[in-house]
């Protein structure tokens, strides 16, 4: 056994100095230039910026540690985790785990200070990689580094029933701690655009009716409380609750989600569709209140096993929207794809027809193209930008799309089942590769290897692009039974409900929130799975028993799979046709017309009820150009069309969120949207011209567009359509980039919210206190025991007094009323909600961070008529005289969230505002 080799106390001091400077310098190279009090947009990036650290990149993935042993693992295959080596942490004696055939690092050394090793395939294999040894930062007597904020203990308590001494327990549970945080933020943004679907004409009602949703009563209870035995009280909320979701039904506004009342005079299917829609809501709002409120007096898992212990008419709605998506997809699917598949039967001579068929449904239903671990798409582009350019031909736009489908499916199957050993090296290519640039070179090389093979192929294939064969192959018979794809098939009974649960929610989401929030809990799952999988091994063997209402994961791996088909059958659903009157009301608003317009004018401006041919250009020049844009319904979910319209009018809001959209795409945005384009004036005057426009836009700019025009006609018609799509998309970024601030802060109440309850298990001070009474409480708590001695258990706070001095004059400068509101304004987006009203005033408009606090503060400030006078807030004056928000003023109101310093810092100092959250136009 080899002997530890003690340093000198001086020697180890200048190894973790050599350490810092490496980590450091790593860090560094992977950081983000930060440049202060610039638009999100206007950041650019560096040439080649690293994307990832070198660590990662040479194939380490993680170094775990548990008592005296230290485990380190590689990337394997997909995201799975290979158990490398065991060091024991007293003599640095290290044992290989893995094989020879599975190993992907190898380990040269092992120091008090730094792990060393390098890397057996792909980046620098071979060269000296360092990384700091995690047993030895914290200089405590324990191995394992402590949580600066005092929780782990709590943690392990509450998920595991005991306390470790490791750091893999406590990764596991950051990994649950990021999916509750998650959906806290898509579910306060549903919440709140369900309410907002209550806006209508002059008045809206942010009442928020889905705060009082239960999924604790059933749909009888809900609509007749008065044959329940519950509380007067709630019997009086429920009341409340109903009246808003029958006027929520009548606005015809859930048909921008897809949800429609079925046509029919049988009123048993009618209530059967609004005990679906008062089941979603419900459990909406249950899921709010499970992610959303302080759980310290109750039962804090009910968001993962609440769906199992409510009535089972909850469960029967999820079975019937996951079959009712699953029918859909499945119905008819041999003959709905029978001139694709025809095609592919012609060409895979080497396949038999039924594998083809199935192999096909698993492309286009389960898309398990997407889990390959790259892009089939991106090869596809990479193949035809570089040797088949004359698939781009204009002879192929009518068939483009059903080409592309074809081919890539030929190269899916080549990688799925032909030639899976080349897909695996692919993804380790990539996995190892440091930079955008050479992830592209990557894709650029397998795409070289690929022409070769596939040429012939898609040549085939665009032989085929023909509309006479196409027309033929539609109308043949196919002689295969759709029985063939049973053992394919998914249903309702397929998933666990909290999957169901989560498709669900997909209904209030559009295509990239679906795909932003499916993609995280895919990921936090899968590593959760990772982590179980080790601490079952032999070679870890801890144990890994959770607490009941966290059983949920021991079918991580279950739900990871279940959470792929939710992702790859979930999709923006299309506007229910019964919805068109009130859609169209929506569109003509937002172009500018007055939202008092009457139902039988807007008929006859858009001649709903009228038949004859080409009499409807207007309508579905409307219908094509905004009703159908994705913007639009983003806008209609979010805001309100006669607010936007106003907002619109604000050239230097307008100019600000133009200087986001990159340079190519303004001259691009020009050059379509003006009708006497000077291509030699400067990009401010290109964007002061497109402000312009966007300022003055109206309804009658648009009445006379001819929708099967020709000559002149078509380019005035192409022209608006520009116009049209560049005000939906700068309005939309505006609006969106908002959503996405709030989010920031929607996380900090959620957090707030959680670890009061956690200190309230450990801090006898806050056992009886309420965080509703003084959001204040918990930062004023901890800095106080700071204060008074050495007894808080906040690391952030207890090593940082001139920080924590800073933080409790934040507190001193706030007061309970100020903070409250703060948290409700937060929780019910309310800057999106007053934009309009306080935008306006802002004299320089520089950031989405300012924007966000300026409407912030103004509404903080702001004097309900209906109450008492208030005394006038602190900060009030400089608001009004400045006309821009009060950097103190932030301060007070994040002080809440001051017991987390990191997170307080960036919060509330806009240099450090992470601007990444931003979108631009792409």
């Amino acid at each position: 056994m080899a002997k530890k080799n003690k340093m000198k106390p001086r020697e180890l001091r200048e190894a973790q100095k050599k350490a810092r400077q490496l980590k450091a310098v790593e860090i560094n190279n992977n950081a983000v230039p930060e440049i202060a009090a610039m638009p999100a947009a206007e950041v650019i990036a560096p040439v080649a910026e690293k994307k990832k650290s070198s660590v990662k990149a040479a194939g380490m993935k993680s170094i775990l540690v548990s008592e005296n042993k230290m485990y380190i693992t590689s990337f394997g295959k997909g995201n799975s985790a290979v158990l490398e080596y065991e060091v024991d942490n007293n003599d640095y004696n290290k044992t290989q785990l893995s094989s020879k055939d599975n190993s992907n690092i190898e380990l040269c050394d092992v120091d008090e200070v730094n792990i060393t090793f390098s890397s057996k395939h792909g980046f620098e294999s071979g060269v000296k990689i360092n990384t700091s040894n995690p047993t030895h930062r914290s200089g405590e007597s324990s191995s394992v580094r402590g949580d600066m904020l005092g929780l782990k203990s709590e943690l392990e308590k509450r998920f595991f029933g005991k306390t470790f001494d490791d750091n893999i327990h406590i990764q596991l549970i950051y990994n649950i701690l990021d999916i509750e945080k998650i959906l806290a933020v898509y579910v306060t943004n549903i919440v709140y655009a369900l309410n907002n679907m209550l806006g209508v004409k002059d008045s809206e009602s942010y009442d928020d009716f889905m705060g009082y949703l239960s999924a604790k009563n059933t749909y009888d209870v809900f609509t007749d409380p008065d044959e329940s035995d519950l509380s007067k009280n709630i019997k009086g909320n429920i009341k409340k609750s109903l009246s808003k979701f029958n006027a929520l039904l009548k606005t015809k506004r859930l048909g921008y989600f897809g949800l429609e009342e079925p046509k029919t005079k049988d009123t048993r299917a009618s209530e059967a569709y609004k005990k679906r829609v008062y089941h979603m809501l419900a459990i909406v709002g249950q899921i709010r209140q499970c992610v959303f409120h302080d759980k310290s007096g109750a039962k804090r898992f009910d968001l993962y096993s609440f769906i199992n212990n409510i009535d089972p008419e909850y469960r029967e709605t999820l079975d019937y929207l996951v079959d009712e998506r699953f029918d859909s997809i499945n119905k008819g699917f041999i003959q709905g794809n029978k001139v694709n598949i025809s095609l592919l039967i012609d060409m895979m001579k080497g396949y038999e027809a039924d594998d083809i068929i199935r192999l096909y449904y698993d492309f286009i239903v389960l898309k398990s193209q997407k889990n390959l671990g790259f892009s089939i798409k991106k090869l596809r582009e990479k193949m035809l930008d570089e040797y088949g350019f004359r698939f781009k031909d204009k002879q192929y736009d009518s068939v483009r799309s059903k080409m592309y489908k074809l081919m890539d499916f030929l190269l899916f199957c080549n990688y799925y089942r032909n030639d899976i050993a080349a897909g695996e090296s692919l993804v380790r290519k990539l996995r190892f590769s440091m930079t955008d640039d050479e992830k592209e070179g990557i894709y650029a090389d397998e795409a070289a290897k690929l022409w070769g093979k596939f040429r012939n192929d898609f040549e085939n294939i665009a032989d085929h692009m023909n509309g006479d064969v196409i027309k033929e192959l539609g109308k043949a018979d196919m002689d295969f039974d759709e029985k063939i794809l049973d053992s394919e098939k998914k249903n309702a009974s397929d998933l666990l409900y909290f999957s169901k649960m989560i498709y669900m929610l997909t209904y209030f989401l559009d295509g990239k929130e679906i795909n932003d929030l499916l993609t995280t809990l895919i990921s936090k799952f899968d590593n959760i799975k990772e982590f179980l999988k080790i601490m079952k091994s032999s070679a870890v063997d801890v144990e890994c028993e959770l607490t009941a209402g966290y059983k949920l994961f021991n079918d991580s791996q279950r739900i990871t799979n279940e959470l792929f088909i939710v992702k790859n059958i979930a999709s923006m659903r299309k506007p229910a046709a019964s919805a068109k009157l009130t859609m169209f009301r929506d569109a003509l608003t937002i172009l500018g017309i007055d939202d008092k317009i009457t139902d039988d004018r807007i008929s006859e401006i858009l001649k709903l009820k009228e038949k004859g041919k080409g009499i409807h250009g207007l309508r579905n020049f409307i219908t094509n150009n905004v009703i159908e844009s994705s913007r639009f319904v983003y806008l209609i979910k979010y805001a309100n069309a006669q607010k936007i319209r106003e907002v619109a009018k604000n050239e230097k809001v307008v100019m600000f969120v133009l200087g986001g959209i990159p340079d190519t795409q303004i001259e691009r945005y020009y050059k379509s949207c003006v009708e006497f384009p000077d291509m030699n004036s400067s990009l401010e005057a290109k964007r002061s011209e497109l402000a312009r426009m966007i300022k003055n836009i109206r309804f009658d700019d648009f009445k006379n567009v001819k929708q099967q025009a020709k000559g002149r006609e078509n380019v005035a018609k192409e022209r608006a359509k520009a116009v049209i799509g560049l005000y939906l998309t700068v309005m939309y970024l505006l609006v969106k980039n908002l959503v996405n601030v709030n989010a920031r802060y929607v996380i900090a109440i959620h957090c707030l919210e959680r670890d009061f309850g956690l200190y309230k298990e450990i801090i006898p001070e806050l056992a009886s206190k309420n965080l509703k009474n003084d959001y204040r409480i918990l930062s004023q708590t901890l800095c106080e025991l700071c204060d008074n001695g050495d007894e808080s258990p906040n690391l952030f706070l207890k090593k940082n007094k001139r920080l924590r001095k800073c933080v409790e004059v934040d507190i001193n400068n706030a007061d309970s009323s100020m903070t409250r509101k703060y948290r409700n304004c937060i929780a019910h987006l309310t800057v999106v909600r007053e934009l309009k009203e306080y935008i306006g005033d802002i004299r320089t408009v520089d950031s989405y961070f300012s924007i966000y606090h300026y409407v912030m503060q103004r509404c903080i400030t702001k004097r309900e008529d209906d109450t008492k006078q208030e005394e006038k807030i602190k900060y009030e004056d400089d608001l009004l005289k400045n006309h821009g928000y009060t950097k103190d003023f932030v301060k007070a109101l994040n002080s809440p969230f001051g017991y987390n310093i990191p997170r307080f810092k960036n919060l509330s100092i806009e240099q450090l505002f992470d601007r990444n959250e931003y979108l631009t136009e792409k």
